[in-house]
This record gives C-alpha cells, sequence and structure tokens, in this order.
C-alpha cells in the first residue's frame, strides 16, 4: 500500500482517537451538570423541599401564615439562578479539559492521559463560581423574600425570620450542597479517567496490531 495513503489512514485513526476523547469529555460534563441540578431543583414532594419547609416552619413558629404562591415563585427564580450557574459551570469544564487534549501531541505511541493533577486548577475554578452565584442568587432571594408576608405584619418580625432563614441557607443548606457539589464533581473526574484511559488502550491497540497501520501486507 502507498506509504502515503497509510498516513492518511494512521492520520485519521489519530484524529478519530483525539474527536472520540473529546466526545467523552462532553459527555461527562453534561451528565456532571445534570448531576449538580438534581441538587437544586425543586423536589417532586413539597415536604422534601428543605428551604420551604424551613420558611414555614419559622412562620409557623411566630403564627404567621405565608404567601405559598409567591414563595414558589421565589424560590424557583432562586433555583433557576443556580442551574445557569451549573451549566456555564460545565462549559468551563469542557474548556478547560479540550485545551489538555487539543494541546497533546499524538505520536510515537503517545496517548492522551488525563490524570487527577488535571482537574485541580478548574474544580477550584468551578467551586469558586458556584460559591459567588450562590451567594448572588442569596442577595437576590432575601431581597425578593418580603412579598411572601403580609403588608400590615410588623417589619421587625419580618427581618427576623428572614435573617433566621438566610441564616439557615448560608449555614447548614449550604454546606450539605457543597459536599454533595464535590462528590459529584469526584465521581464524574474518576469516571472520565478511567473512560479516557480504555479510549487510548483501544486506540494503541488498534494502532499496533492493525495490518493496514503497519502495512503488513507489504
Amino acid at each position: 500500500m502507498d506509504d502515503e495513503i497509510i498516513e492518511q489512514i494512521r492520520q485519521q485513526h489519530v484524529d478519530n482517537y483525539r474527536n472520540g476523547i473529546l466526545d467523552i469529555i462532553d459527555n461527562n460534563s453534561k451528565a456532571l451538570v445534570e448531576d449538580i441540578q438534581t441538587l437544586i431543583k425543586k423536589p417532586p414532594l413539597e415536604a422534601m423541599d428543605i428551604i420551604k419547609t424551613k420558611f414555614l416552619s419559622l412562620a409557623k413558629k411566630n403564627k404567621i401564615i405565608l404567601n405559598t404562591i409567591e414563595l414558589d415563585n421565589i424560590l424557583d427564580e432562586f433555583r433557576g439562578h443556580l442551574f445557569e450557574v451549573s451549566t456555564e459551570i460545565g462549559k468551563m469544564r469542557v474548556k478547560s479539559l479540550n485545551d489538555i487534549i487539543n494541546n497533546t501531541k499524538l505520536d510515537d505511541n503517545n496517548v492522551i492521559k488525563i490524570n487527577k493533577k488535571h482537574f485541580v486548577d478548574i474544580n477550584k475554578e468551578m467551586k469558586k463560581k458556584f460559591k459567588t452565584e450562590f451567594s448572588s442568587a442569596i442577595d437576590n432571594f432575601s431581597d425578593s423574600v418580603i412579598v411572601v408576608f403580609n403588608s400590615d405584619l410588623d417589619d421587625k418580625i419580618k427581618e427576623e425570620i428572614v435573617k433566621d432563614l438566610i441564616k439557615y441557607i448560608k449555614g447548614n443548606y449550604f454546606k450539605q450542597l457543597l459536599d454533595n457539589f464535590d462528590i459529584k464533581i469526584l465521581v464524574k473526574d474518576t469516571t472520565l479517567i478511567n473512560s479516557v484511559k480504555e479510549q487510548s488502550e483501544r486506540y494503541l491497540f488498534t494502532l499496533n496490531n492493525s495490518r493496514v497501520l503497519n502495512d503488513l501486507d507489504n
């Protein structure tokens, strides 16, 4: 077989391998976004809505009836903001990892490798953005939540209830959310490392054993 044709086939094999890794990264990151969003989205049962339940509990303690329709709207906005953030985080991750792949030279049986060290900086940036945007979402929530109270209710009582709620959201709620956030990332990072390794092993096997790529017919 002509050397030029063999080289074209070999290059196509390399390109398919690289593009396959990029697809794995894209799908893995989309799955991560979905996992993060499961932590944020409205639960199927009202009793599972931790923030709403906490708010209603504080209101009940003070013998106050809240406008639950307005509360649902505000919570939807809060969650919607974090949904957008999770999508942005996924895009950040894809870009960072794609840069690694595209900058890897593939020659002399060299393969693409993704290790734990490759996730250090991007995971730090992702978590930083999530924390920042969570704080922003909480500020918007705090400013908007006043509409759930009756207008004739004493302002001090309103402020005290909101203060207690925000303290809970920024404290226990956010801590648990971050813990789960970290777990979701760790699982997807580990899955990606293994998937890339498997893809690389298949690539090398074909590269080293294909009759066409090694011109074994000549």
